[in-house]
């Protein structure tokens, strides 16, 4: 009984704090960071500003809890590609589109966390331990690939740095110019000068 009332007890945290999260994203479209309060946060939610304090300490960690909740789908989405039985190249090619997919629909929300300096630089820690799995993962399938003999051996942790370095620039590129470019065309882009490299032949 007393593991149920315990698991009762973070299930109903958790609703609260996901509900905590999309009233504070709501203030900050109305009123931005500047003019974010606990108190238009707890307003929002309906519930009282000592609520608020129950969960989150200040609105930096209630900032940084939003962007991790943006995120974590996509962590766990490239865990399940990376636990695949398929091939080194089909795992590039689902990291590769699961990320750009992700950020597509999740693109009102990018957008605004890339666009609000003092949100950006909060949530800066959480993306470098973010950016590190990921590379991580890619980590993980080019050394699947060397070991199925299609990839040549290499610095795999510097070219993991490199292929996702490459995908988050797309990404944060489309937020700065306004863009809204084809996802297949960036995959194939991508796979085609990470694979083949751009040299007509090599000496």
């Amino acid at each position: 009984m007393s593991n149920l009332a315990e698991r009762c007890r973070e299930l109903a945290a958790s609703a609260m704090k996901d509900g905590i999260a999309a009233a504070a994203l709501e203030v900050l479209r109305q009123y931005g960071y500047a003019g974010m309060t606990i108190e238009r946060v707890a307003e929002q939610a309906g519930i009282s500003k000592g609520s608020v304090y129950n969960y989150f300490g200040n609105k930096e960690e209630l900032i940084s809890f939003v962007f991790e909740r943006i995120v974590e789908p996509a962590v766990q989405e490239a865990e399940r590609i990376v636990a695949q039985t398929t091939g080194a190249v089909e795992k590039l090619e689902a990291m590769i589109r699961m990320m750009l997919e992700h950020f597509s629909e999740q693109r009102s929300l990018f957008d605004f966390l890339f666009h609000d300096p003092a949100v950006r630089e909060i949530c800066m820690s959480s993306r470098r331990t973010k950016h590190d799995l990921a590379a991580q993962r890619f980590e993980t399938i080019l050394h699947q690939g060397i070991e199925e003999g299609i990839f040549r051996p290499h610095d795999v942790r510097t070219a993991a740095e490199m292929l996702f370095g490459a995908v988050i620039f797309l990404i944060e590129r489309q937020l700065e110019l306004g863009e809204l470019r084809s996802t297949d065309q960036m995959v194939r882009q991508v796979l085609d000068v990470f694979l083949h490299g751009i040299a007509q032949k090599y000496s």
